[in-house]
């Protein structure tokens, strides 16, 4: 097998309005009710324009398409147009609006990856080398591969990376690690190092390093390590010259190394077999830690040695003690389980996402059912019933790597496959949240067949072929191929790229597409949408900028120095993108 999918920035697979005073706790989370029509917008029957229906799962057209024509003007934060910018060098808008911490993956539990700083200059040019560049504040050494997403909180900068930048010099071998940097200056504060597991490749695979975002509350932070444990440690490591926390046995305890609070393993105490690495970014609410355990297939992609071991972790942020666990995939995951939960507000009350191997996305309660088990609200099949799985790719059937968007009653989500099983046709979907049951497309019939759900909470699907090349202009053309990413949703558009390296701008209404730009490199990463740009690195090390709007349009492309696998993270006035081997901290508000 080839080197394997944790380049992805999931991670994705990292939407600051909602949390950037409280960390990662979800009480502000939106909760208006949606009273979308369901619509289809690709799959095996021919389609006429975007934004018609296939007929395929029993739903409808919406009674108004999208005006094309006209689109809603952006406004700032004080409720004035913002014009669109062509000159890289003019301001922004006549005030900015500076935002706060990033504290986790997607910015809060929603998982929506949008910023609402304004006054956003692209005036930078990131330096060859050692160079800083134009704009560029500092730029700090990472590990010579790189997947882990920028987390900024209380002064510091968290990465999730390798050992390559060799910060703890007793560790000359391969490791997990994750960076802590000051801020302000970039320097070096503290390193969380984690061997590598002895079983090798098929639960730890080489030089990936940490893939998880941690997320951070206060003075502690809980991260997924590439040895399957889910970690609370203090933010200050041993700084404060105090070892914190139940734990005290720490094999590393220099000022420069991570202070742990507890640490749960989720092999050892839960028999998880992570495939080829454990890598969900977990999301707190309330007191309790959620995450996935990435539990999988063995190294022979034949069979899941543990299909009892939980799938899905609810934990106490406290102490580490399972609050419940789920393992609903059970012996029908298809390859591993690397997506990452989301948490929405459906009418006043929380829901949990957890993406599962299998393909499907499971919304649950989050405190449980008391019993120390998942109490399911609804459930919905991210791929066609007559889709299959085949080894290596060669199926239509996928798995999911990107993480749920809740946005509006809704979820987001698209589906995807380890990136060395190259391109393949994908499918996203808008499901309304405020549902129960299995609100998939389509339920058994009793005789071994399909019939269209009555209950189906499909809003809208964007995917398959475009069998009669109205949408693309080529007859069976993809319209949306495997993803990894997670999506952005701002000013009634989903802007949601796919592994093959195109950008599709689609109406939150409707699913309808509006325009689709191909970087000519794949996509590992998710957009970040701020002030009224669209942020997105691919593999060729090219940070691409677009405008957000109905009309595409490219501003500017910058280079670095190699592959961006990451999302930017925007915090308090500074950027932050981090390519295989370097962190930048880039000014862009004044």
């Amino acid at each position: 097998m080839k080197k394997f999918l944790f380049r992805f920035a999931l991670f994705n697979s990292l939407a600051c309005f909602a949390l950037i005073a409280t960390g990662c706790d979800s009480s502000s989370t939106k909760e208006s009710v949606s009273t979308d029509t369901p619509t289809d917008l690709g799959g095996s029957a021919p389609l006429g324009e975007a934004g018609s229906t296939t007929g395929e799962a029993g739903v409808n057209i919406p009674g108004s398409e999208p005006d094309d024509k006209k689109s809603e003007p952006v406004l700032d934060a004080d409720g004035n147009p913002v014009t669109s910018k062509t000159d890289k060098k003019a301001p922004a808008s006549k005030k900015s609006v500076i935002t706060g911490d990033w504290p986790m993956w997607g910015g809060d539990p929603s998982r929506n990856m949008v910023n609402k700083t304004t006054g956003v200059s692209i005036d930078f040019t990131p330096g060859e080398g050692d160079e800083k560049g134009e704009n560029v504040l500092w730029v700090s050494k990472l590990g010579s591969q790189t997947y882990g997403n920028p987390v900024v909180a209380n002064g510091q900068v968290y990465v999730g990376t390798n050992n390559g930048g060799k910060y703890r010099p007793k560790y000359e071998d391969d490791l997990g690690v994750v960076l802590c940097f000051d801020e302000k200056t970039g320097d070096f504060k503290w390193q969380l190092s984690r061997e590598k597991l002895p079983q090798g490749r098929v639960n730890d695979w080489p030089e990936q390093g940490i893939c998880a975002a941690p997320c951070v509350i206060g003075d502690r932070l809980w991260v997924v390590t590439n040895r399957c444990e889910l970690m609370c440690l203090d933010a200050d490591g041993f700084y404060d010259n105090e070892n914190d926390g139940p734990f005290k046995e720490e094999k590393d305890t220099d000022k420069q190394d991570a202070d742990i609070i507890w640490s749960l393993d989720m092999i050892e105490d839960l028999g998880v077999f992570p495939h080829n690495l454990a890598t969900s970014s977990p999301v707190v609410h309330g007191d309790y830690v959620f995450l996935l355990t990435s539990n999988g297939v063995d190294e022979a992609h034949l069979e899941v040695p543990a299909p009892r071991a939980p799938c899905f972790l609810a934990v106490n942020k406290n102490t580490g003690e399972v609050v419940w666990e789920d393992n609903t995939p059970f012996d029908q995951i298809l390859h591993g389980q690397w997506s990452s939960p989301a948490i929405g507000v459906v009418n006043g009350k929380a829901q949990v996402y957890f993406p599962g191997g299998d393909g499907w996305l499971y919304a649950f309660t989050p405190e449980g059912d008391g019993d120390g088990n998942a109490k399911l609200i609804w459930k919905f099949d991210l791929n066609p019933k007559d889709s299959k799985w085949e080894l290596g790719g060669r199926g239509t059937r996928n798995a999911i790597i990107s993480t749920p968007v809740f946005y509006d009653n809704s979820v987001i989500l698209g589906v995807g496959q380890d990136p060395e099983h190259g391109e393949g046709v994908g499918h996203i979907y808008r499901i309304d949240a405020t549902k129960t049951g299995d609100i998939s497309p389509q339920i058994s019939d009793g005789k071994e067949g399909w019939k269209d759900n009555p209950t189906s909470g499909q809003i809208w699907h964007y995917g398959g072929e475009d069998v009669d090349g109205k949408i693309t202009g080529k007859k069976g053309e993809l319209l949306f191929r495997r993803t990894m990413s997670t999506v952005a949703v701002a000013d009634g558009l989903v802007y949601a790229p796919d592994l093959s390296g195109f950008i599709h701008c689609l109406d939150f209404a409707t699913g309808k597409r509006y325009w689709e730009y191909d970087m000519f490199a794949a996509c590992w990463g998710s957009p970040m949408v701020v002030d009224g740009k669209v942020f997105i690195g691919n593999e060729d090390g090219m940070l691409i900028i677009l405008q957000a709007s109905k009309e595409k349009k490219l501003l500017e492309e910058k280079t670095f120095n190699s592959s961006i696998y990451s999302t930017p993270t925007f915090a308090n006035g500074k950027m932050y993108v981090s390519d295989r081997s370097q962190l930048y901290s880039i000014k862009v508000t004044d």
